[in-house]
């Protein structure tokens, strides 16, 4: 089995539409695991936050995460607290994980209105929050990209470079001859 191209980084750092758009350059299958853990459950993500508990709704990840790998889907745009759960730090690690990384006052400014997103509270909560996370993120990627001040298109292109140089993928996402 191929390894899957995996994104992860803090709410808001742009993996589900850098997601899209390398799904559409490399022509392989994509999920946002977020919303194909609410088409699953038939429910959004805040409601389960509130009626369920954080604790379930990781759980609820870690399954989901290893049935979007076990369906072979070649990019998988994760939520920003994946790396929560040591067991998908684990599993992450065996694929190819991207990090997007910003800085914390970009990503406060582009959720802080958000309402959707059932963990985001003041400003210094949700550093606090994004401090803690920094050290997971890095454990669990294999590669780490700052984003700060790019464009969709640039970050897409330096994950399509990292690709085709350290991971041995030629356009479109064959793999070259050995």
């Amino acid at each position: 089995m191929t390894k899957a191209i995996c994104l992860i980084g803090f709410m808001g750092s742009g993996k589900t539409t850098v997601g899209g758009a390398l799904a559409k350059a490399l022509h392989y299958s994509w999920i946002d695991l977020d919303a194909y853990i609410e088409e699953a459950c038939g429910e959004m993500i805040a409601s389960m936050f509130a009626s369920k508990g954080e604790a379930y709704f990781r759980n609820l990840e870690e399954t989901y995460l290893k049935k979007a790998l076990d369906e072979e889907v070649g990019i998988i745009s994760t939520g920003g607290g994946i790396i929560v759960n040591s067991e998908n730090r684990t599993v992450l690690k065996t694929q190819n994980t991207f990090y997007l990384y910003h800085e914390y006052d970009t990503l406060y400014e582009r959720i802080a209105d958000d309402k959707s997103r059932p963990l985001v509270s003041s400003y210094e909560e949700v550093k606090e929050r994004y401090m803690k996370r920094q050290a997971l993120y890095e454990a669990a990627a294999k590669y780490t990209i700052s984003c700060e001040g790019k464009s969709i298109e640039e970050v897409v292109s330096t994950i399509l470079e990292i690709l085709k140089d350290k991971e041995g993928l030629c356009e479109f996402g064959s793999k070259k001859d050995a």
